[in-house]
């Protein structure tokens, strides 16, 4: 048997950090976030033996081992390796192979959509006893932040499984996915303003989630910042309903400024200078989606000037990235053709 999945990564338009606990668990928090059509994909064939064959293109490297009893967390494919220990409960021997179309720490959710992407090969064979979206979000998000003591917030998991744009809500013990209705003719309008480019490798996000979080229990400013963050992702949430773009721009604008606030680790001169050139070129707004330092940055540019931000932004050599959004979240497939392997 082949199983095949696909999960997709997310710009995260407002909210990041709310979804960190204990600034969820104690006041709750919120993000808007939006899947595009950039994946992380995941191969399974099953074998008749115990050995595990487990391939990662983005990371360059090949693993076997004779069993399950084998496994062990090394920073060698330990994502491919947590999945692995906690559902083939048969020890039944695989050769996985997972890739991304973006490179790691991008800041659009890479880690989590592959986690994702590898718990749906599994879940794919469970049949009746598959998990509910839900259940796998949380699976995914206690195997990155739990098991494998990956630093980061919820939103992530749970914007990769259920895809499409959403404002999501997170508190003590729980998390809810509300989908935005958004019409069609204004989802091809943010489509045609949004510019998404990549600014350069971005550092384990852990050291700046970590500051903000020491932030936020030591530091006042902070704690505001946090809180307007969340005022913000409330106030983006009803301007992409009424489809009023010009003020999302905006929004994104202000929710770039108190982002900036959670850590000084958040931005520096490069990032600023981006961001000021994407501004001077027509773009009303945008920051980075993630914790920030690098990785993909986004901008809501004016009617029909996104052609010269991305021409300004290419100028200073900085990478466009074109895409569309991703409506259909983690899907896993069987294909009807020989294995590779």
């Amino acid at each position: 048997m082949i199983i095949r999945s696909r999960s997709p990564l997310r710009i995260s338009f407002a909210g990041g950090g709310t979804d960190i606990p204990p600034y969820c668990n104690e006041r709750g928090g919120a993000v808007v976030a939006a899947t595009i059509n950039k994946y992380s994909y995941a191969t399974l064939e099953t074998r008749q033996d115990k050995e595990l064959h487990i391939e990662s293109v983005d990371f360059l490297k090949s693993l076997h081992f004779r069993n399950i009893n084998e496994l062990e967390y090394n920073n060698e494919l330990d994502v491919l390796k947590a999945v692995i220990k906690h559902l083939n409960t048969s020890g039944r021997g695989a050769n996985i192979w997972m890739r991304s179309d973006v490179p790691p720490r991008s800041g659009l959710g890479a880690s989590a959509a592959a986690f994702a992407a590898m718990i749906g090969l599994f879940n794919h064979v469970r049949a009746e006893r598959s998990m509910t979206d839900y259940e796998i979000a949380e699976l995914a998000y206690k195997l990155e932040r739990e098991e494998l003591k990956i630093g980061g917030g919820y939103q992530d998991q749970y914007a990769t499984v259920f895809g499409g744009i959403n404002f999501i809500e997170f508190g003590n013990g729980w998390v809810r996915v509300n989908p935005l209705k958004i019409r069609k003719d204004h989802v091809l309008e943010l489509e045609k303003h949004l510019v998404l480019v990549y600014t350069r490798d971005r550092p384990v996000g852990g050291d700046i989630i970590e500051a903000e979080k020491k932030g936020y229990k030591e530091k006042q400013d902070v704690s505001d910042a946090l809180d307007k963050t969340k005022e913000l992702t409330q106030e983006i949430r009803y301007a992409l309903l009424r489809g009023d773009f010009l003020r999302f721009g905006e929004l994104l604008h202000d929710a770039w400024e108190a982002k900036k606030k959670h850590s000084s680790l958040v931005t520096d001169k490069y990032i600023d200078d981006i961001y000021d050139l994407a501004i001077k070129n027509g773009a009303l707004g945008g920051k980075i989606s993630g914790a920030g330092a690098g990785g993909f940055m986004f901008f809501y540019c004016e009617p029909d000037k996104e052609h010269k931000v991305i021409a300004a932004l290419q100028a200073a050599g900085i990478t466009p990235v074109s895409f569309t959004f991703d409506f259909e979240g983690l899907q896993t497939w069987e294909p009807s053709i020989r294995s590779v392997f």
